[in-house]
């Protein structure tokens, strides 16, 4: 609701533009008066005013000396000028003041409340898009990490990033790292009770080890962290000082480090870990898949020896790189392609799998781990559908045995993409009483927020899937329903009951009266005054 301040050092002006002014119509609260510049100067202070109405003749303090102490106090407000036909060149020196509105006199009250109308719309605009910036900016903050997590994996399984998209990705996510700086690796494994941890305890664990490496490196080097998809922990770093860190310098101070962080985490933590780190320092970022992956190697190589190992990994001339699937893992990821009905791109997303397989010669065993990762795809879609993957196509398809040759697995993927995509059509326009439950939903939350998103929530369906089949079960888009749906209510409300305007565009779900009276005019051709008093009429 908004509060409006009306300032005339005419009493009778003040009350007779008090009186013209819709206040339910257009969701104000409460008018004050005030007769003189400091009166109003002393209730701006004190109250929360939105709109103020002040005569730009004024004894003692000028309407233009008041506009001017309003701006100088910061606080965003509306203003409106009133003045008479002999004023108006004296009156154009409000306008660096960032008025809204000029109204002669004698006032015409359509003029004002057309005037009034516009900006209440454009306050609750303003408040909208400033809500909106809040939560975008807080839900910036809160995935910060996991947008720094999700860049790092992209650039250490080779993802190519053009050299200006990358370095406004790192201003934007806050990494102090830079193109052609020289960078090295070193990996966390977590181990014993530490690996036992459930998911939301584990990822508070691997947030201390992140803080506890920061608070001891920080001196010396730049971290960038995140968790890969073998869940161990790894940290890109850059020497702060460039040009005194020599590869021998940084190698002495990242052992004396690491086996500090070692011994930190072990003790807060009480439980073991072990830690790889690369000997070499590369430029960032061409060289940050070939550190990852001699690092990764060393860590598989200490896998089933021992626990609590501190390793530096060094080049081996005869070291076998076996290398992991770059396009497997590359998101978006198979399965998220799937979900969202994105066959087409799922189906590239085999081709570029299976492509890579070929041309690198990779040994059977990571067509065994491509297996698992698409049938994981698979199943998940099969099951969402109520079915079991086997029921999908001949007897000879369905859950493959492990370890198939890549002629196999090739065939059998595509084969079975194919079946899941014809299931999904099929069902795709189909959905036992979807309308009703649609329906009956709006129906009990017209007050509240009727969004795709949420709906969809709702009846447990991905929201691009409920607009689809909703779309094609009656032929209208869900949004044009919603909106039908408010305005028949609002109109049953006014001609039925004696509720309020402003009341009933809360009941219909709008905060914002002006936005409701402008949506309602577009539906009836009349504003909802007008349709009240005309069906009183009737």
């Amino acid at each position: 609701m908004l509060e409006v301040l009306i300032v005339d050092d005419i009493p009778s002006q003040v009350d007779s533009f008090a009186a013209t002014i819709p206040k339910e119509e257009l969701g104000i609260s409460r008018i004050h008066k005030a007769y003189s510049g400091k009166e109003a100067l002393a209730l701006y202070r004190e109250q929360t005013i939105h709109i103020v109405i002040t005569d730009i003749r004024m004894p003692e303090m000028s309407g233009i000396e008041l506009i001017r102490e309003i701006r100088e106090m910061g606080r965003k407000v509306k203003i409106i000028v009133i003045s008479g036909y002999a004023d108006f060149e004296y009156a154009q020196s409000v306008v660096p003041y960032n008025t809204s509105g000029y109204l002669m006199k004698p006032v015409n009250p359509d003029q004002m409340r057309e005037m009034l109308a516009g900006l209440a719309e454009e306050i609750a605009c303003e408040r909208k898009l400033q809500q909106q910036q809040q939560r975008d900016v807080y839900a910036f903050r809160e995935n910060l990490p996991a947008l720094q997590g999700e860049l790092l994996n992209r650039l250490l399984y080779g993802y190519v990033i053009p050299n200006a998209e990358l370095e406004r990705k790192l201003f934007l996510l806050s990494l102090p790292f830079f193109l052609q700086q020289e960078v090295s690796i070193f990996m966390v494994r977590l181990e014993g009770k530490l690996q036992d941890y459930q998911k939301w305890d584990k990822e508070l664990i691997e947030f201390a080890i992140k803080n506890m490496a920061e608070e001891l490196l920080q001196d010396d080097f730049h971290l960038w962290f995140c968790r890969d998809p073998n869940e161990f922990l790894v940290f890109i770093v850059s020497a702060r000082e460039r040009t005194l860190a020599s590869e021998k310098h940084l190698r002495s101070g990242m052992d004396s480090q690491m086996a500090a962080l070692k011994k930190k985490v072990e003790s807060l933590l009480s439980g073991s870990i072990s830690i790889a780190m690369s000997d070499k320092w590369m430029p960032f970022p061409e060289g940050v898949p070939g550190l990852y992956r001699s690092v990764i190697d060393g860590m598989r190589e200490i896998e089933e020896k021992r626990q609590s190992v501190l390793l530096r990994i060094a080049d081996s001339a005869d070291q076998v790189q076996i290398g992991t699937l770059t396009s497997l893992y590359r998101p978006p990821l198979l399965i998220h392609m799937l979900d969202t009905g994105n066959w087409g791109q799922a189906e590239e997303k085999l081709t570029e799998i299976f492509n890579e397989l070929k041309s690198k010669n990779y040994p059977p065993e990571h067509a065994n781990e491509a297996y698992f990762a698409i049938a994981n795809a698979y199943q998940y879609m099969a099951h969402k559908k109520g079915k079991l993957l086997s029921e999908f196509g001949e007897s000879s398809f369905g859950l493959m045995p492990a370890a198939p040759s890549l002629k196999q697995l090739e065939k059998w993927a595509f084969y079975m993409l194919r079946s899941l995509r014809e299931e999904a059509r099929d069902s795709s326009v189909k959905q036992a009483g979807l309308v009703d439950k649609v329906h009956r939903f709006i129906e009990a939350n017209t007050d509240g927020n009727l969004s795709l998103q949420t709906i969809a929530a709702h009846i447990g369906l991905h929201p691009a899937y409920l607009s689809r089949a909703y779309r094609a079960e009656t032929g209208n888009n869900l949004s044009d329903y919603i909106m039908r749906y408010r305005m028949e209510l609002a109109s049953y409300l006014l001609r039925s009951t004696d509720k309020k305007i402003y009341e009933i565009a809360e009941i219909i779900g709008y905060q914002a009266v002006p936005h409701f009276i402008k949506l309602f005019k577009a539906f009836t051709n009349m504003t909802p005054q007008d349709f009240r008093d005309r069906t009183e009429l009737t």
